[in-house]
């Protein structure tokens, strides 16, 4: 299933190059070449007009034609193997993210922002579980929206770019807004799941203000974001999989005793984030290919709570 899905997704991403057509009008006597594609956000069609007809512009169609129907091809061959995937995993009860969150990520994947978005808040939870091929227990998995990282010096750099990708995917969002915390710019779709946008920038004002309470701390997510991105899958709840950017595991749970000392929530979810990244810590202390650094064990506290709970273990998928 992950080949499949990292296989569709690059040709997906490659297809979107020959968005909306090309077509040759007539103006008087001479015939010219034109690209057309609509535009996702205004919904407005541009046409742009890329010379008169000659042997190279003749070039440039043949070549726009064919290529367009080669991945056409390509991806059609592969939509059988997914949807019996699809089947599979459903049967087999992998299938675990809310679809409001699979449909986001999905969107991402399949679009040229999977290189400049990486999902750093608790729906990351759904890869590690397929990277570490474990299940959690369900009544302590997430559902309450999803923090992303991009690319930019503040979120809203990157807002027209995320609106565009959503659209084309047909998910509806409302108007960008500053968070609560005004930490993050936050857009809401039509199915009322919270996407809230980050960008190291904005981390950055986080982390000087978790360094006030937790010195150590402040030096362990510093250590976190300079880790390297990874590419993994989530299976959402119609068994259909994304590919998604996640931080490595151990740099998420960095993320997360942050967020618990410096984020904004409700009694009942900070205890039920709590209970999350614990488990987390669990499973990647006992599956993941590296151990926690034994120096943000012996100076982060919750980290060594977390580790010296003796909680069930996940099973294995």
């Amino acid at each position: 299933m992950r080949s499949t899905t990292f296989d569709f997704s690059a040709l997906a991403r490659s297809r979107d190059e020959f968005g909306g057509g090309m077509q040759w009008l007539k103006v008087k006597k001479f015939e010219y070449l034109t690209r057309y594609r609509r535009n996702p956000v205004t919904g407005e069609q541009k046409a742009t007009s890329i010379g008169r007809r000659s042997p190279e512009t003749e070039g440039i169609y043949d070549r726009f034609i064919t290529g367009r129907a080669d991945l056409d091809r390509q991806m059609d061959a592969l939509r059988p193997e997914l949807a019996e995937q699809a089947r599979m995993a459903k049967a087999l009860r992998l299938s675990r993210a809310p679809s409001e969150i699979g449909d986001v990520a999905r969107a991402i994947g399949l679009s040229e922002m999977i290189d400049h978005i990486t999902i750093i808040g608790e729906a990351a939870v759904y890869s590690y579980e397929c990277e570490m091929a474990a299940l959690l227990p369900r009544e302590i998995l997430p559902d309450g929206g999803m923090d992303l990282l991009v690319a930019g010096v503040h979120p809203t750099d990157v807002i027209d770019e995320m609106i565009a990708v959503l659209r084309r995917a047909r998910i509806e969002v409302q108007r960008a807004r500053l968070s609560r915390d005004k930490a993050a710019v936050e857009l809401k779709t039509e199915e009322g799941l919270s996407v809230r946008l980050y960008t190291i920038s904005t981390l950055d004002n986080l982390v000087d203000q978790y360094a006030q309470v937790a010195s150590y701390g402040a030096e362990a997510v510093r250590w976190a974001l300079d880790q390297p991105v990874m590419r993994s899958i989530l299976i959402d709840r119609n068994g259909r999989a994304a590919l998604v950017a996640v931080l490595e595991p151990r740099a998420y749970c960095m993320l997360r005793f942050m967020a618990l000392d410096v984020e904004e929530m409700s009694l009942i979810r900070r205890e039920s984030s709590t209970e999350l990244n614990a488990a987390v810590v669990k499973l990647v202390h006992e599956r993941w290919t590296e151990p926690f650094a034994e120096d943000h064990v012996q100076t982060i506290g919750p980290l060594q709570d977390a580790l010296g709970d003796d909680g069930p273990s996940a099973p294995r998928m």
